[in-house]
Order: C-alpha cells, then sequence, then structure tokens
C-alpha cells in the first residue's frame, strides 16, 4: 500500500472534518461562557467588542506563515493530516520538523511519492504525540495555578499585577533580542523599523482624538510594516 492511499481518502476528509467541526463548537461554547463572565464582572459591551476586534485582527497576520506552510504540505502528506494539526494546536515551524525527523528515522525522505505508507503513519503519530504534549503539559498545569493566582489576588492584587506584566515584558525582550536582532532578521533591522512604526502609531494615537480607531490596528499594522521591509531587504 502507497501512502497516497490513505492521505487523501474520504474517511480521513470525514474524520478530519468532525474533529474541526467540534473544535468550532467548542470555541463558540467558550466565547458566550466568557462574554458572559465579562458582563458579570461589570464590562461594557462595548468594552468586550472592541477586545474582540482587536483579538481578530492580530491573529490575522500570525496566520498567514501558517497557511503557507499548510499549502507546502499538502502535496506531501495530503490535505486533511496538514489541514487538521495545523488548525487546531500545530505550529508551522514544528510540523515539518516533525514530520521530515520520522521519515529518516524509518530510513525514508520526506519527498513527493518517495516513502511509503509506514513512513505517513510515522509522520502523523509523531506530529500527533508530540504536539499535544503541550495539551497534556496545561491540563496538568491550569488548575494549581490557577488557585495560586487566585490566593495571590486575596493578598496583593497590584503584587499580582506588576508579576504579570513583569514576566510578559521579559518574554518580549527575550524575543526581541534573540530574534529581533538576530543574522536571521538583518541583526535588527526590521525589529528597528517595525519598533519605530508601532511607536509612531502610538504617538499619533495619543495625541490625535480622531486617531483612536488606531487602537485596534496598531500590532497589524506594525506586522506588515515588518514584512514589506523584510520582502524589500532580503
Amino acid at each position: 500500500m502507497v501512502y497516497t492511499e490513505i492521505c487523501n481518502a474520504v474517511w480521513m476528509y470525514l474524520w478530519v472534518g468532525a474533529l474541526l467541526l467540534a473544535v468550532i463548537l467548542q470555541c463558540l461554547v467558550f466565547m458566550k461562557k466568557a462574554w458572559k463572565h465579562a458582563l458579570e464582572l461589570g464590562l461594557r459591551p462595548e468594552q468586550i467588542k472592541k477586545g474582540l476586534t482587536t483579538g481578530i485582527t492580530i491573529s490575522i497576520m500570525p496566520t498567514l506563515p501558517v497557511l503557507l506552510v499548510l499549502l507546502s504540505l499538502m502535496p506531501l502528506l495530503g490535505v486533511p493530516l496538514p489541514w487538521l494539526r495545523l488548525s487546531i494546536i500545530g505550529s508551522a515551524y514544528y510540523e515539518a520538523y516533525a514530520a521530515t525527523t520520522a521519515l529518516e528515522c524509518v530510513g525514508e525522505t520526506m519527498k513527493l511519492n518517495e516513502y511509503s505508507a509506514v513512513g505517513w503513519v510515522a509522520a502523523a503519530w509523531v506530529m500527533t504525540i508530540g504536539g499535544s504534549a503541550c495539551v497534556l503539559w496545561s491540563s496538568l498545569a491550569i488548575k494549581p495555578i490557577s488557585m495560586l493566582y487566585e490566593k495571590a489576588e486575596k493578598i496583593d492584587m497590584k503584587l499580582v499585577l506588576s508579576i504579570g506584566a513583569g514576566c510578559l515584558a521579559g518574554v518580549m525582550a527575550y524575543v526581541s533580542v534573540s530574534y529581533g536582532f538576530s543574522a536571521m532578521s538583518t541583526k535588527g533591522v526590521v525589529f528597528c523599523i517595525s519598533f519605530a512604526v508601532g511607536a509612531l502609531l502610538v504617538w499619533i494615537h495619543n495625541k490625535r482624538p480622531k486617531a483612536k480607531w488606531l487602537s485596534d490596528y496598531l500590532m497589524t499594522i506594525s506586522m506588515l510594516v515588518a514584512m514589506a521591509a523584510a520582502c524589500i531587504i532580503f
């Protein structure tokens, strides 16, 4: 049996479609619960809608590389498997790396029509099990962390907010230094351009009342400028 008889089979499409439908329904259920809880906390519907709009606009640009990886993996692994992996918890970099490594372990290479059904199954297992580690860790750790957070809130809410802000600043600083100033991003040129545009937009937003709409699109515009700069420089 060759892998092409499995990877694009009708039952694979039906199975993946059912799983993705379940994920969509789950998102809608939790979105409804989150909206109701936000109202209970005293947030106005306008504030909730603004947060939703901001989240959607920020999420669009990071999905473009994932879409490109999906299109590149489809000829190699079929449509359903990459579609499933990259639609739920998959990472664009991880999925391609996991599939390639799995095939190498069984003595095959990731080339179109040049590996067996055994290699495809191995790639599917490695992609799925490896990507499930974060879900398992989150399931085990979320309750203890939430309990610790609730106890800390009762002691000193300002301290909790300060620690959270410090952690976020540390992550952003690490990413900025590790990737923003690496050779991969032209020693910080692209990063600095994006940062400068973002700072300019924030200044315009604060100085001009008519530019308040920019608050929902600051990160999206900065990312677009960074992508354009990267295309021109590279």
